[in-house]
């Protein structure tokens, strides 16, 4: 698991956007005090300057997908959310498991598998772009063609060329 997370319940204060280029495109985080507090996919037109050290952070693990990074992501989403986002960050660098097969470890159901991954707040640190469905790749964000899915297939196609 590349992220260690530290979910904090409340952050406050001025709010942060670090725009950080990732092999699948442009992620833009938005922190309080340090903690992430949520994180979509960019244009190019978006790009500006990351804060220093969660672009090392990030590229660290564009770099070595086995090195564990500690961040601190603002504690969001349900319980059922938390219990699916925490089987996806055990999915390993450069490999994807099914909807189903995640269902299956958390005896739950592809569709609310499904949802749960669509409501992530993290792209990239929550890897839910390593799973896919049991006839291809599955969706992306909540959609299943356009933009979103061209950085999953970025995001997969990097991973497996550079898996240990």
């Amino acid at each position: 698991m590349p992220f260690v997370i530290d979910w904090v319940d409340t952050c406050s204060g001025t709010e942060a956007v670090t725009k950080i280029p990732t092999p699948g495109g442009l992620l833009v985080l938005y922190s309080q005090q340090g903690v992430i507090t949520s994180g979509e996919w960019g244009s190019a037109e978006d790009f500006g300057l990351p804060d220093q050290d969660i672009q090392r952070q990030l590229m660290q693990y564009c770099l070595n997908g086995d090195k564990p990074i500690k961040i601190h992501l603002k504690k969001q989403g349900s319980a059922y959310r938390h219990k699916v986002w925490a089987e996806l960050c055990k999915i390993p660098f450069g490999a994807t498991m099914t909807y189903s097969a995640l269902a299956k470890v958390i005896s739950s159901s592809a569709r609310a598998v499904g949802n749960a991954c669509r409501d992530n707040p993290y792209p990239l640190i929550i890897p839910c772009h390593r799973v896919v469905s049991v006839s291809g790749f599955g969706g992306y964000c909540g959609q299943t063609e356009g933009e979103l899915m061209a950085i999953k297939h970025k995001l997969l196609a990097f991973e497996a060329s550079h898996k240990v």
